[in-house]
């Protein structure tokens, strides 16, 4: 990868983990850490944060740590982030169920942004079953804003 020849010739570590479960891992548990330091509700935490996840799982252990920690979803000071295009169904269910979801798109020189696109695009296919489940929640929305008009 271009991030792992970019390390090694200006002699740093590779920022990349070696596979998607160790990159899963990894990233559990800083959000963790993070909850854990926001705290509860009235513990007077001055810390807010955005959770930047296609991973459904990381998305809903996320809402369940911030939920066992007092905090109600329009309250807690955490945004849950995707990339504008991809995870639209875990934008609409967090959404739903109240939490503060924002989409983001990178920008800058293509070169150093197509690596990084190219990697979300591999990630958000290679989630066991999480496409095909993408589809028919984004369907399900649809019909439902259909509904909702009538």
């Amino acid at each position: 990868e271009k991030e792992r020849e970019r390390a090694k010739a200006l002699g740093y570590p590779s920022p990349i983990q070696p596979d998607k479960a160790h990159t899963d891992a990894e990233f559990d548990a800083c959000v963790a850490h993070m909850i854990s330091a926001l705290g509860t509700p009235d513990s007077g935490a001055n810390l807010a944060f955005m959770i930047g996840s296609h991973n459904e799982e990381s998305a809903e252990k996320a809402a369940q740590q911030l939920l066992a920690a007092g905090w109600k979803p329009e309250e807690a000071p955490v945004w849950f982030a995707q990339l504008y295009g991809m995870s639209d169904h875990i934008s609409f269910i967090m959404a739903h169920h109240g939490f503060r979801v924002a989409k983001y798109l990178p920008f800058g020189p293509i070169d150093k942004v197509m690596p990084y696109l190219f990697r979300r695009a591999e990630e958000n296919t290679s989630v066991k079953g999480q496409t095909g489940r993408e589809l028919g929640r984004i369907q399900a929305e649809l019909k439902r804003r259909r509904a909702a008009r009538a």
